[in-house]
């Protein structure tokens, strides 16, 4: 094996839209194998970021270079170095190989051994020993994704590991979401923000993936899933099904699958209301949450009362009118606002003040 990884010509797979992204990870890859680096890719969920992993462990397996993969994960995010022990897996072989310190320390952390725990220091070191040590004969190229999922004494190791590796032969490539801090944040370590497909990519990627969906559809899906891959499949898919085979157009409202409500959930997190504003199209994404929720309950024979909770100033004039045109089909609605003008009018109706802890009927 050589220093330089030699990578195979073209990218390792077709990626809609993504042929700079990809071109850039294989170029981290290959000057990786050659004097170590790292990189985080961040995006927001759906956009592709798992994808993009998946191809740089494509050209690197091509090349030559050992994989080491791990992804965090929610429910094992309090089991100290879970994710390290994913990770380090194929290198228990080497472990002898370590320092008698190290490999102490490492056995113990991995639970491959009993022992009073080291400190982080001395594990965190042995782990960056066991690294450069398997690269010496063979380039590592080390990938984690979801990686705020990772368990904290994980995450700690890995961000020390991460800002040592210059002159290694060791790659480490980790993806996260943009809205979520991890512990490569304040490292220093490069990074590389996945957007959004542009409108031309999207539409080949619902082309390629539903050739049969006609043009109508097509450019629904494209408007409302705003770039992100995810969306874009499952909304195309959705459409794309016997119960809207005989439409001539799309619904009013698109249904959502049930990844389709994790992406938009997640995309809305925490935030109060008013903080949907400085986040774009999630104030947006949070009302069509909110009326598909409605319809749903509709649809299984309820009539419910639909809540907007001081919205519509947060939203344009063509948004505030679509939202209207939708929510005025609801036979209750219960609209609250500062401004009074803010309201579209088809929404007015008995209007109540609120004043000094007062509640009265207008005039």
């Amino acid at each position: 094996m050589t220093d330089a990884a030699i990578l195979p010509p073209g990218p390792p797979k077709t990626l809609v839209g993504r042929q700079v992204d990809v071109e850039l990870i294989r170029s981290f890859v290959v000057r990786a194998a050659a004097e170590g680096g790292a990189i985080l890719v961040s995006g927001e969920p759906g956009v592709g970021k798992s994808v993009l992993l998946d191809a740089a462990a494509e050209a690197a397996a091509a090349a030559g270079i050992r994989i080491l993969r791990a992804a965090g994960v929610e429910f094992e995010a309090s089991v100290s170095f879970s994710a390290l022990n994913q990770l380090l897996i194929p290198l228990h072989d080497r472990l002898e190989e370590l320092a008698p310190a190290h490999r102490e320390a490492l056995s113990v952390a991995l639970g491959l051994d009993d022992g009073p725990p080291s400190d982080r220091l001395t594990v965190s070191s042995a782990v960056l020993a066991l690294l450069r040590e398997a690269a010496a004969t063979r380039p590592v190229l080390v990938i984690i994704d979801d990686l705020p999922w990772a368990d904290r004494s994980s995450a700690v190791v890995l961000g020390f590991v991460a800002r040592r590796l210059a002159g290694s032969r060791v790659g480490f490539l980790a993806a996260s979401r943009s809205d979520q801090e991890s512990f490569l944040d304040r490292t220093g370590v490069a990074r590389h923000e996945l957007l959004p497909l542009d409108d031309t990519a999207a539409s080949r990627l619902v082309s390629d993936h539903f050739p049969a969906l006609g043009p109508e559809f097509r450019q629904r899906v494209v408007a409302e899933a705003q770039g992100n891959p995810l969306a874009l499949l499952e909304l195309a898919a959705v459409l794309s099904g016997p119960q809207h085979a005989l439409s001539r157009r799309p619904p009013t409202i698109l249904p959502l699958t049930r990844r389709l409500q994790d992406l938009f959930a997640s995309r809305v997190g925490d935030l109060p209301a008013r903080g949907y504003a400085s986040h774009g199209e999630s104030w947006s994404l949070a009302l069509a949450l909110r009326l598909a929720a409605f319809w749903l309950l509709r649809a299984d024979g309820e009539d419910p009362i639909l809540l907007l909770d001081d919205v519509f100033a947060e939203l344009d004039a063509g948004r505030r009118d679509r939202f209207a045109e939708l929510a005025g089909e609801a036979e209750q609605v219960l609209v609250t606002a500062a401004v009074t003008a803010d309201v579209p009018a088809r929404l007015h109706g008995t209007e109540f003040t609120v004043a000094e802890g007062a509640i009265a009927r207008a005039a």
